[in-house]
């Protein structure tokens, strides 16, 4: 059951080296598109979070300090937690303040539903700046938009696992993927999804690198369509499905939210 606390301490719930996801709730953010970012703890204190952001996403919050609001998330007291904070000031290159407002919602983690499957995909990497990939992010969008195909874009089949928060697969242990990757992914008749992603983790498998990237910078109408290809991929095999929305990391919302609507 979803809980709700009224605090004016929230560093009980926050310690040094948690790892935490941001989630944009800014109120001019573009609502269309689900926007993420992960750090570190450094340092909490009543209404105050100091986190590391954590592959090099630093370079997007140089240019929006004192002027976002993000969703904080994360685990605590055997379940998940989320709160509002304000960005509030740079303490050092990659170190954030942000002050922490509102009401502190604890609530079930869930997991997402996913899938095995052969896709043809394309990965872009780089050792670029996040800001770097958003613009280029940006780009194609457009250009798809505009014209519904990129030319020059090689897209080969892959095993893959493929859920509304992510994309796991297996790469020659020479080609370690950089801290971000622009993925597109072709799910149906459509256009392809096109994703950014954060390097989740790493795993050797058989001289080979197992990854696993989770989406950052994507269409909250391409996570739909992601959700509809792996509900019906499952059902099909009998398998039961989970809606991404109920896990709150994939969402620009607080539960509260949902009580005002």
């Amino acid at each position: 059951m979803p809980h709700h606390s009224h605090i004016t301490d929230y560093s009980r719930y926050f310690s040094q080296r948690q790892k935490v996801y941001l989630v944009n709730m800014s109120a001019e953010r573009n609502s269309e598109i689900y926007e993420s970012l992960s750090g570190i703890v450094t340092s909490s204190s009543l209404d105050t979070l100091e986190l590391m952001i954590t592959n090099g996403g630093h370079t997007t919050l140089d240019q929006e300090a004192g002027s976002v609001t993000y969703k904080v998330t994360s685990e605590a007291l055997g379940g998940g937690i989320q709160v509002l904070a304000d960005l509030s000031g740079i303490i050092a290159e990659n170190i954030f303040q942000f002050r922490m407002h509102g009401t502190l919602e604890m609530f079930q983690r869930r997991i997402v539903s996913r899938v095995e499957l052969s896709a043809r995909i394309f990965q872009r990497c780089g050792n670029f700046p996040l800001a770097f990939f958003k613009k280029e992010w940006k780009r194609v969008m457009d250009h798809l938009s505009n014209n519904g195909v990129l030319a020059g874009l090689v897209m080969q089949h892959t095993e893959i696992n493929l859920s509304a928060g992510g994309i796991g697969l297996t790469v020659d242990a020479t080609k370690k993927p950089t801290p971000f990757s622009m993925f597109f992914v072709e799910i149906d008749k459509d256009l392809p999804v096109c994703a950014l992603a954060e390097t989740a983790w790493e795993k050797g498998v058989d001289e080979r690198l197992r990854c696993g990237f989770r989406f950052i910078h994507i269409l909250k109408a391409d996570q739909e369509r992601i959700n509809r290809f792996t509900g019906d991929s499952l059902k099909q095999n009998g398998g039961t499905h989970l809606d991404f929305k109920r896990n709150w990391v994939l969402v620009d919302r607080m539960m509260s939210d949902n009580r005002k609507t």
